[in-house]
Protein backbone atom coordinates (compact mmCIF):
# COMPACT_ATOMS: atom_id res chain seq x y z
CA UNK A 1 0.00 0.00 0.00
CA UNK A 2 1.55 3.02 -1.11
CA UNK A 3 0.02 6.13 0.20
CA UNK A 4 0.65 9.45 -1.36
CA UNK A 5 2.11 11.63 1.25
CA UNK A 6 1.87 15.30 0.49
CA UNK A 7 5.14 17.10 0.40
CA UNK A 8 5.98 18.89 3.59
CA UNK A 9 4.97 22.52 3.65
CA UNK A 10 7.29 25.08 5.05
CA UNK A 11 6.14 26.30 8.39
CA UNK A 12 4.76 29.79 8.34
CA UNK A 13 5.31 31.93 11.32
CA UNK A 14 2.10 33.48 12.64
CA UNK A 15 1.90 37.16 11.85
CA UNK A 16 1.76 39.41 14.82
CA UNK A 17 0.01 42.78 14.54
CA UNK A 18 2.16 45.68 15.44
CA UNK A 19 1.12 47.47 18.57
CA UNK A 20 0.04 51.09 18.26
CA UNK A 21 2.63 53.54 19.37
CA UNK A 22 1.80 54.38 23.01
CA UNK A 23 2.16 58.09 22.27
CA UNK A 24 -0.57 57.99 19.58
CA UNK A 25 -3.10 55.89 21.54
CA UNK A 26 -4.36 58.79 23.78
CA UNK A 27 -4.79 61.02 20.72
CA UNK A 28 -6.91 58.39 18.97
CA UNK A 29 -9.03 57.81 22.09
CA UNK A 30 -9.53 61.56 22.60
CA UNK A 31 -10.59 61.97 18.95
CA UNK A 32 -13.11 59.14 19.26
CA UNK A 33 -14.43 60.67 22.51
CA UNK A 34 -14.85 64.11 20.92
CA UNK A 35 -16.65 62.61 17.91
CA UNK A 36 -19.05 60.75 20.22
CA UNK A 37 -19.76 63.95 22.15
CA UNK A 38 -20.44 65.83 18.91
CA UNK A 39 -22.87 63.13 17.74
CA UNK A 40 -24.72 63.20 21.08
CA UNK A 41 -24.91 67.02 21.02
CA UNK A 42 -26.18 67.03 17.43
CA UNK A 43 -28.85 64.42 18.24
CA UNK A 44 -29.91 66.37 21.32
CA UNK A 45 -30.20 69.57 19.29
CA UNK A 46 -32.45 67.84 16.75
CA UNK A 47 -34.66 66.54 19.54
CA UNK A 48 -34.92 69.97 21.20
CA UNK A 49 -35.92 71.59 17.88
CA UNK A 50 -38.59 68.95 17.26
CA UNK A 51 -39.95 69.43 20.78
CA UNK A 52 -39.97 73.22 20.34
CA UNK A 53 -41.95 73.01 17.10
CA UNK A 54 -44.35 70.51 18.65
CA UNK A 55 -44.99 72.85 21.59
CA UNK A 56 -45.49 75.81 19.24
CA UNK A 57 -48.07 73.79 17.30
CA UNK A 58 -49.86 72.97 20.56
CA UNK A 59 -49.91 76.66 21.55
CA UNK A 60 -51.39 77.65 18.17
CA UNK A 61 -54.06 74.96 18.61
CA UNK A 62 -54.94 76.50 21.98
CA UNK A 63 -54.90 80.06 20.58
CA UNK A 64 -57.18 79.04 17.74
CA UNK A 65 -59.72 77.64 20.16
CA UNK A 66 -59.41 80.63 22.48
CA UNK A 67 -60.17 83.22 19.79
CA UNK A 68 -63.23 81.40 18.40
CA UNK A 69 -65.80 83.67 20.13
CA UNK A 70 -64.07 86.87 18.98
CA UNK A 71 -63.84 85.63 15.39
CA UNK A 72 -67.51 84.67 15.48
CA UNK A 73 -68.49 88.23 16.51
CA UNK A 74 -66.53 89.57 13.53
CA UNK A 75 -65.42 92.89 15.06
CA UNK A 76 -62.33 93.69 12.93
CA UNK A 77 -60.97 96.34 15.32
CA UNK A 78 -61.21 93.91 18.22
CA UNK A 79 -59.51 91.21 16.14
CA UNK A 80 -56.67 93.64 15.31
CA UNK A 81 -56.14 94.35 19.01
CA UNK A 82 -56.33 90.63 19.76
CA UNK A 83 -53.69 89.84 17.11
CA UNK A 84 -51.40 92.54 18.54
CA UNK A 85 -51.91 91.29 22.10
CA UNK A 86 -51.20 87.68 21.08
CA UNK A 87 -48.02 88.73 19.26
CA UNK A 88 -46.75 90.71 22.25
CA UNK A 89 -47.64 88.07 24.84
CA UNK A 90 -46.21 85.17 22.86
CA UNK A 91 -43.20 86.99 21.45
CA UNK A 92 -44.35 86.20 17.92
CA UNK A 93 -43.06 88.11 14.92
CA UNK A 94 -46.48 88.17 13.24
CA UNK A 95 -50.03 87.02 13.97
CA UNK A 96 -52.63 86.85 11.20
CA UNK A 97 -56.33 86.03 11.36
CA UNK A 98 -58.20 85.31 8.13
CA UNK A 99 -61.73 84.34 7.20
CA UNK A 100 -62.65 80.97 5.73
CA UNK A 101 -61.79 82.10 2.18
CA UNK A 102 -58.28 83.16 3.21
CA UNK A 103 -59.06 86.91 3.20
CA UNK A 104 -56.90 88.49 5.92
CA UNK A 105 -59.11 90.39 8.36
CA UNK A 106 -56.60 91.10 11.16
CA UNK A 107 -52.82 91.04 11.24
CA UNK A 108 -49.84 92.61 12.93
CA UNK A 109 -48.24 93.01 9.48
CA UNK A 110 -49.96 96.01 7.86
CA UNK A 111 -48.72 95.06 4.37
CA UNK A 112 -50.88 91.92 4.40
CA UNK A 113 -54.10 93.57 5.59
CA UNK A 114 -57.04 92.84 3.26
CA UNK A 115 -55.06 90.49 0.99
CA UNK A 116 -55.89 86.86 0.27
CA UNK A 117 -53.65 84.04 1.40
CA UNK A 118 -53.96 80.65 -0.27
CA UNK A 119 -51.84 79.08 2.48
CA UNK A 120 -54.30 80.31 5.11
CA UNK A 121 -57.31 79.23 3.07
CA UNK A 122 -56.13 75.63 3.11
CA UNK A 123 -55.00 75.53 6.75
CA UNK A 124 -55.66 72.21 8.44
CA UNK A 125 -57.74 71.39 11.53
CA UNK A 126 -54.53 70.82 13.50
CA UNK A 127 -51.67 73.28 13.67
CA UNK A 128 -48.91 72.58 11.19
CA UNK A 129 -45.51 74.26 11.27
CA UNK A 130 -43.35 74.89 8.24
CA UNK A 131 -39.95 76.52 7.99
CA UNK A 132 -39.78 79.27 5.41
CA UNK A 133 -37.28 82.11 4.82
CA UNK A 134 -35.64 81.79 8.25
CA UNK A 135 -39.02 81.80 9.99
CA UNK A 136 -41.39 79.20 11.33
CA UNK A 137 -44.98 79.66 10.17
CA UNK A 138 -47.68 77.79 12.04
CA UNK A 139 -51.18 77.70 10.55
CA UNK A 140 -54.44 76.28 11.82
CA UNK A 141 -58.10 76.56 10.90
CA UNK A 142 -60.47 78.12 13.43
CA UNK A 143 -63.16 75.51 13.96
CA UNK A 144 -66.51 76.22 15.61
CA UNK A 145 -68.60 73.54 17.30
CA UNK A 146 -66.09 70.84 16.43
CA UNK A 147 -66.69 70.71 12.67
CA UNK A 148 -67.61 74.12 11.22
CA UNK A 149 -64.62 75.91 9.74
CA UNK A 150 -64.97 79.65 10.28
CA UNK A 151 -61.54 81.18 9.84
CA UNK A 152 -57.80 80.68 9.96
CA UNK A 153 -54.92 81.62 12.23
CA UNK A 154 -51.24 82.01 11.32
CA UNK A 155 -48.41 82.69 13.75
CA UNK A 156 -44.89 83.52 12.55
CA UNK A 157 -41.81 83.33 14.75
CA UNK A 158 -38.08 83.65 14.12
CA UNK A 159 -36.33 80.34 13.62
Amino acid sequence: MSEDIPPPTPEVEPSVAKAIDPRIRPIILATIGILLLLIVAWGGNLRVNQTRISELERSVNALSEAIEPTVLVGDHAKLERLATDIAKAGGYREVTIADNAGQIIATTNATRQGKKSEALRVATNKAKAEKQDGQIKIRRAIILAGDTRYGNLEVVIAE
